[in-house]
């Protein structure tokens, strides 16, 4: 039996155009797919962790440690079928196991896993298995110290360089370490200290922007208090090698516990920041500064998001409302998510100051219009209306015949809105048909190749 036990967390696996979901139970695993209902892959054996990915061509790659210590590799197509290879077995008596990163790259597989040993609970080795195309190898990064779980993120620049980001805590101050791995020659750099921090940091993510600038994120104690900052360093040029790390303002300051996690996406070139405490926050970045968008409180279940978008692979905390299965506002975070899902819509939250957390002030805001103040012929409102439909007419080609004449019909605007809903739900339902088409070639186009090579590892093994 093994030394310790971790409450499952489901998983969503995502990219551009679909995903999937994996949950895991007290007894297995189970893999569905947002286009099909039934189950794509099921393992009926006790798992201790799991971890999922999408590739380019839409296969799910699975890593998971089962409750005999088997540590096990499965690839599954859209269509179900699947091959599994089991890397070896782990010591699951003495040792326990968290947080498992996968980066399948053509050919090379990188995985990735914390371990710590019972007689040191809170110190956290990181290891690092590799497949080169003929073999596995193995390497060891190094241990950070924290007492509930191992502090680390991998990120994969553009150049397919991989960048360990591991964060220990020395007593008095917070330490940043990093090592980089060459996905050219194979070798990982010495571990080197690139940023101090005068805290005792409890929680930490990192994410790569589209431009290769790379963004840390963690949850640290202010001296003195029970309350918690979130501080923010960044890296400009991840696949350079002049640029250093620096710490820039914090996002939020003053935040009440109970702290429970941070995670972080980028949809639409935006990066969204999920600060967890005694409410969720979700915190979007304009330029340098840092704007509360929604918040919530209530009772949320954890969930682990794994992206691949735009070349960039991306693991993060989450959450999910409870008894639901999506990502927390993914009414906001614009995730490829069909308009026949139950996507979550929660009410807006009064605005948060983000140095001093949430307060009902409402000073700034702005107010609801009187009857008195409806927009005249002539007011901004208007002209800022007939700016947007000349938009519309320019992007929408043909314009449909009932919204031809549009001038005519300003001042009948429930009219307008019924019929730009209607042009709305038409548009998204072409987009589902087309998205549906383009997953359905990929498919096609991989169980081509997988059989002309025979077998799906063919395309690692050979």
């Amino acid at each position: 039996m093994p030394s310790f036990t971790i409450i499952p967390k489901p998983s969503f696996l995502l990219n551009e155009t679909s995903f999937f979901t994996l949950d895991q139970y007290k007894d297995g695993i189970a893999l569905r797919s947002s286009t099909a209902p039934r189950l794509l892959f099921e393992l009926k054996e006790p798992v201790l962790l799991a971890q999922g990915i999408m590739d380019d061509a839409n296969q799910v790659h699975l890593a998971y440690i089962k409750e005999s210590g088997e540590l096990c590799y499965s690839i599954i197509l859209t269509t179900g079928d699947q091959q599994t290879m089991t890397l070896g077995k782990l010591d699951i008596r003495s040792q326990r196991y968290d947080r498992l990163l996968l980066f399948p790259m053509g050919k090379v597989i990188h995985l990735f896993y914390a371990s710590s040993h019972n007689s040191l609970p809170d110190v956290w080795r990181i290891t690092h298995l590799f497949w080169n195309g003929q073999t596995w190898k193995s390497a060891q990064l190094g241990e950070v110290v924290h007492p509930r779980y191992p502090l680390y993120q991998v990120l994969m620049d553009s150049n397919s360089n991989l960048h360990a980001l591991m964060m220990t805590f020395s007593g008095s101050r917070s330490i940043l370490l990093t090592s980089v791995f060459n996905g050219s020659f194979y070798l990982w750099s010495k571990r080197q200290e690139v940023l101090s921090i005068p805290r005792e940091v409890i929680d930490m993510t990192g994410i790569l922007s589209t431009q290769d600038q790379g963004h840390l994120f963690w949850a640290a104690k202010q001296p003195g208090s029970d309350a918690i900052e979130i501080g923010h360093g960044i890296l400009d040029k991840m696949n350079g090698f002049r640029s250093s790390w620096r710490i820039e303002s914090a996002p939020a300051n003053n935040l009440e516990g109970p702290w429970q996690g941070i995670g972080a996406l980028q949809s639409r070139g935006v990066i969204n920041l999920l600060v967890h405490c005694n409410q969720a926050i979700l915190m979007q970045a304009h330029g340098s500064d840092w704007k509360p968008v929604r918040a919530l409180s209530g009772s949320f279940s954890p969930l682990q998001i794994a992206q691949k978008s735009e070349g960039i692979t991306t693991y993060t905390h989450w959450l999910s409302q409870q008894d639901q299965q999506l990502p927390l506002y993914a009414d906001l975070l614009g995730l490829p998510i069909s308009p026949a899902s139950p996507t979550i819509a929660p009410p807006i939250a009064p605005p948060i100051d983000p140095l001093s957390g949430p307060t009902n002030d409402y000073s700034n805001s702005q107010q609801p219009r009187s009857a008195q103040d409806i927009p005249s012929d002539n007011s901004p409102e208007i002209d800022d209306l007939k700016s947007c439909l000349s938009k519309l007419q320019e992007t929408a080609s043909p314009l449909p015949s009932n919204l031809e004449n549009w001038g005519e019909k300003i001042n009948s605007l429930p009219e307008m809105l019924d019929i730009l809903k209607k042009l709305r739900v038409q548009n998204e339902q072409t987009l589902d048909v087309l998205q549906d088409l383009e997953t359905k070639i990929c498919d096609i186009q991989t169980q081509k190749e997988v059989a002309s090579k025979k077998g799906f590892w063919q395309r690692w093994l050979t």
